[in-house]
């Protein structure tokens, strides 16, 4: 057999890399396959149909052009959730949706497995006389480059843009360590070094980018495969609540190693060559394969595209709106409780002792004991007063907010939406600042009057902000 001027000898192993347009100029088409075996074609069947119904699952990821997908996906993991969890596991039905591995995602997990191997055994029984599956194995190969390209780069610039693991927020520079979780631990490695976040962000989007061209698939995966085990480690140690969605990106980059994992192996561990790949294609006539790259890659520039303006507009959210007027770290200098001045006692449990507002608003205040209480703020800088809600989410707290501590227009509305669902109008002090950074707040505060006067601590002293980079220095600086 002819491919590519070189000849191919028989028995050697080749494998079949594909992409949405037909075989290249000078390459002839392939051979006809032989019949793989029984336990090749029952576990290709199971393949198939579990990664098309993950995939169907998390559709979203993938909008605009998936959306009709989701939004059907999302009525029937709905319902199967629901049913799961009343009828099997016995307990209330979790919400599909969370911001992480909740109870309804590993119902949903559970169930894709289920369902894939309900209809392997279908297909097993309906098409038990087919010798091979070459064809569909080409469209699985596509749709499984194509998603795991787009995961990489859009993970990948979100990376580079410094909008995945943001810097350390203000709440977060005064909190003790043994108080951080070990997420919030990466969180902060990641986001207090814009070049480390640049580097990873870079190296996933070049392994996925490579991923959009059949030539380049084999980089692309081996550089996405080192990539995801990188995270997926990081996720399983740092209990970071996205391992489903990590493992199964390492488990479709699997998918397009292992195929060419005899050729690479070859080349770079025996030291022997590995002869040409042959590209076949998707449909016979090359005009509906010219038509289908087209559309393809008009759909792919367009779902990026879309992701690139998001994070365009998460970066101005994040890092370019104008923060509350008066954020800051603050240190209580005196505190008056209805006239009577209290001594800075760490056993009083009415004192203040800092006062944490973020740029967003979110705010905590610490009491002389080390209690602490999350705050949503609303400040009205003509007027000069600043409104205190008790944060209502115990699920976002002010030194694990992240991006909740940026956005001043995300508080704006949760702000709002508490005040809707609670009786409780607020705590609303007047205050006044200084150009020396101090501020003071007065009013009533629940059945007492208190003044507190505190001056603001200055963030960028943090060593953790402020150490920067040294080429020359003696020994290791640890503090």
């Amino acid at each position: 057999m002819e491919a590519g001027g070189s000849t191919l000898e028989e028995g050697v192993h080749v494998t079949v890399p594909q992409d949405l347009d037909g075989p290249s100029a000078g390459q002839s088409a392939p051979a006809p396959a032989a019949e793989w075996s029984y336990a090749s074609r029952i576990a290709f069947r199971f393949l198939f149909a579990y990664v098309l119904i993950f995939l169907a699952s998390y559709s979203a990821f993938y909008a605009p052009f998936t959306l009709p997908i989701s939004v059907a996906s999302r009525v029937f993991w709905e319902a199967v959730v629901s049913w799961v969890a009343t009828h099997i596991l016995l307990v209330t039905p979790p919400p599909l949706s969370s911001d992480g591995d909740g109870l309804g995602h590993w119902i949903q997990l559970g169930c894709c497995v289920v369902f894939a191997a309900v209809t392997t055994l279908i297909w097993s029984i309906a098409d038990r006389r087919r010798r091979n599956y070459v064809h569909l194995a080409t469209w699985l190969r596509v749709i499984v480059r194509y998603a795991v390209g787009i995961a990489m780069v859009v993970y990948g610039l979100a990376k580079i843009a410094h909008l995945q693991m943001l810097p350390p927020h203000l709440a977060k520079l005064v909190q003790p360590l043994s108080d951080s979780s070990p997420t919030s631990l990466l969180w902060i490695l990641m986001g207090s070094s814009a070049a480390y976040s640049t580097f990873t962000g870079a190296v996933e989007l070049l392994g996925g980018v490579l991923l959009f061209n059949r030539r380049t698939t084999t980089l692309g995966a081996l550089i996405s495969l080192g990539a995801l085990v990188h995270a997926v480690v990081l996720n399983l140690s740092y209990d970071v609540s996205v391992k489903i969605w990590s493992m199964s990106l390492l488990a479709l980059t699997l998918v397009l190693v292992v195929p060419d994992l005899r050729r690479v192996t070859d080349v770079f561990v025996l030291n022997r060559p590995s002869m040409p790949v042959v590209f076949p294609p998707l449909f016979r006539r090359p005009k509906h394969n010219r038509i289908l790259f087209r559309v393809g890659m008009a759909c792919l520039a367009i779902t990026l595209a879309l992701r690139v303006v998001g994070l365009a507009n998460g970066r101005g959210s994040q890092y370019a709106r104008t923060p509350t007027p008066i954020h800051g770290i603050y240190d209580v200098e005196s505190f008056t409780l209805n006239g009577a001045a209290l001594p800075p006692l760490l056993t009083d449990t009415r004192r203040w002792r800092t006062v944490v507002i973020e740029r967003s608003g979110m705010a905590s205040i610490r009491l002389m004991d080390d209690d602490i209480t999350d705050y949503l703020t609303s400040v009205d800088d003509a007027n000069g007063t600043v409104t205190f809600l008790a944060n209502p989410d115990s699920t976002v707290t002010t030194a694990g907010a992240t991006r909740w501590a940026y956005n001043p227009r995300l508080i704006e509305n949760r702000f709002d939406q508490a005040l809707k669902t609670t009786a409780d109008a607020g705590v609303t002090l007047d205050f006044s600042t200084s150009d020396g950074g101090a501020l003071t707040l007065h009013g009533q505060w629940g059945s007492d009057r208190i003044e507190v006067q505190m001056t603001r601590v200055d963030e960028s002293e943090f060593l953790l902000l402020s150490r920067g980079f040294h080429w020359v220095q003696a020994y290791p600086f640890f503090r």
